[in-house]
């Protein structure tokens, strides 16, 4: 038992199937689970002996017997986060859903708490949902903290992305739970919102868009097998020492990603134009087309824009990758937000521009690109036209019709900035209510450190004041609220209060991005040769997966003696 408890966990942990399409004696492959049992059998003679003379209903090896001890392990999972978020007294609510390779919509359950002084988001289950609407995914999110014997009124903040039927203000299931649960703050999904900016800015500034439209269609004309072996040699060529890049492809739901796309372009333009020049020669007269086509487009116009946008988004990124931190407090993901909205607002300035243009001169320089004037051009010819050609002359310009450096500014770098602080502005005001200003009051790297306005926290915080003062010329320094929480740790009975608002702002959520990575492995897990894989052991294996620490620290005794507890009529006795 032993040998088929550690198999399994193997397998488990390491997210790879435990079965195989033919288990018999005959089947050249019979699984992983199996085959790892044969191999613990060329060392373990004992183990050798059970597969090869026990009979087939006492191998323990049967695809129940593995769901079985799965689940034992699953539960025990279950449980260690169940008596930490019981310890912890509050905890927060992250929920997602996705539909899975078998186009079953699954919803993920994550819950957030504070255990040993740390902040922690641990995946709870996966389950189908019965109905979309907010009423059947609220007893779906109900069940699921019940089966894992977690109090619902404990919880103190709920976090989903902006979907109507999770974040609607009416008939939501965040205004559904908050009815039964009235404590139960609502956070918008941080990361969900960034990337609702980026997404309105590209889609409603029309020089954004086309240029994206461009860097899609590079991706596609790229991603040919033919065009690809050629971009990488010319990678090679004019760059030997450096490790060839692959460009990106656009997604619609992560922008904040779409730096590395940029970045990738302007790393491999020479490459690019090279591959360009090369396909328009010697290639299909299709993908000459499109390659003639495409490097029309590649010039100082677009180049500016690739310079423009790298160096915004690269903004945006880092303040990306900063909301994906589990560790993150919703008073710091408010100051980082900030952070980029003043960092967006000090590149609207001549300096910023003149620098966009001298690094977009550069690179049109070192790609071999033509520098465009920029001044208007007649539309005209000088010369007097017949009259009697009147009605056959074409007027429409056969090429890109030159911008001034003035319209350039203006209508573009100017508008797309201005559209990034002005929506990055309307989107996280939100946040400015009473419950988030005194969530700051209780963050030292804010300026409203120390204010809260409560009557009752009165007399508390003037008794703060003074041992923070004092711990100051002691060299103590206070940097984050997890560093006050530790601070305030030996004195938590005398200032109970302030002790318990501190505990809750660092509870509350700040993204779905838990979520986001339970939906990854649950790709890795429920793949199309696994798509008929029940529900249970689904989210089973995934909970392990996931949570790969926890499920090596578990007894292997223990688990052995659960699966014999319940099945005391077996053929061998476990213990």
């Amino acid at each position: 038992m032993k040998a088929v408890v550690e198999s399994l966990r193997y397998t488990a942990c390491q997210g790879i199937a435990q079965r195989g399409h033919r288990e018999d004696e005959q089947s050249a492959n019979r699984g992983n689970f199996v085959e790892l049992l044969n191999v613990i059998s060329i060392f373990d003679q004992t183990v050798a002996k059970k597969i090869a003379h026990n009979p087939s209903n006492a191998k323990y090896t049967h695809h129940e017997v593995q769901n079985e001890i799965i689940g034992i392990m699953a539960d025990m999972v279950r449980k260690q986060i169940s008596d930490e978020v019981k310890d912890a007294g509050y905890f927060a609510l992250i929920v997602d859903k996705s539909k899975d390779i078998s186009k079953k919509e699954q919803i993920s359950v994550v819950v957030r708490y504070l255990y040993a002084g740390n902040v922690i988001e641990e995946f709870l289950n996966f389950t189908p949902a019965d109905g979309l609407d907010a009423d059947s995914l609220l007893q779906c999110i109900k069940r699921t903290l019940s089966y894992c014997n977690i109090d619902v009124n404990a919880c103190i903040g709920q976090c989903y992305d902006g979907a109507a039927v999770m974040s609607g203000c009416n008939n939501g299931v965040q205004e559904k739970f908050r009815k039964e649960v009235p404590h139960a703050l609502y956070v918008h999904c941080h990361a969900h919102r960034l990337n609702l900016v980026l997404v309105d800015c590209v889609r409603n500034t029309k020089p954004a868009a086309e240029f994206f439209e461009i860097v899609q269609m590079l991706y596609n004309f790229f991603s040919g097998s033919v065009v690809h072996d050629i971009f990488k040699k010319k990678q090679k060529e004019l760059e030997p020492s450096e490790q060839p890049v692959e460009l990106k492809k656009l997604s619609e739901t992560r922008w904040a990603c779409q730096h590395s796309a940029l970045w990738a372009i302007k790393k491999s333009l020479p490459a690019i134009l090279a591959t360009l020049q090369d396909v328009h020669v010697h290639t299909s007269a299709k993908r000459k087309t499109d390659a003639r086509a495409i490097q029309g487009l590649i010039d100082q116009q677009f180049v500016l824009h690739l310079i423009l946008f790298e160096d915004i988004f690269r903004v945006t990124k880092f303040a990306s990758d900063q909301l994906q931190s589990p560790n993150l407090d919703i008073s710091s993901a408010s100051d980082l937000i900030q952070s980029v909205v003043t960092a967006l607002s000090e590149k609207r300035s001549e300096e910023y521009w003149s620098d966009i243009q001298n690094r977009s001169n550069e690179l049109c320089a070192r790609v071999g690109l033509e520098s465009e004037s920029l001044t208007p051009q007649r539309r005209r010819d000088a010369r007097q036209q017949s009259q009697r050609l009147n009605d056959f002359i074409v007027e429409a310009p056969i090429h890109r019709a030159h911008t001034s450096d003035d319209d350039l500014r203006t209508s573009r770098f100017y508008q797309v900035v201005d559209r990034l602080v002005s929506e990055l502005t309307r989107r996280f005001s939100k946040d400015a209510d009473d419950v988030m200003m005194g969530v700051s009051a209780l963050s030292p790297q804010h300026k409203s450190f120390k204010e809260l306005s409560i009557e009752n926290l009165n007399a508390e915080m003037h008794q703060v004041r003074r041992l923070l003062e004092r711990k100051t010329k002691q060299g103590h320094s206070i940097k984050n609220t997890s560093e006050f929480l530790f601070l305030m740790e030996p004195y938590k009975d005398a200032f109970m209060d302030l002790h318990k608002l501190i505990l809750i702002s660092l509870t509350l959520p700040v993204t779905s991005v838990s979520c986001e990575r339970s939906f990854s492995c649950l790709r890795r897990l429920k793949t199309y040769l696994r798509s008929n894989c029940g529900d249970a052991r689904n989210s089973d294996l995934a909970l392990l997966a996931i949570n790969t620490r926890r499920a090596k620290d578990l007894d292997v005794q223990r688990i052995i003696d659960v699966f014999s507890f319940s099945h005391n009529n077996r053929c061998i006795v476990l213990i």
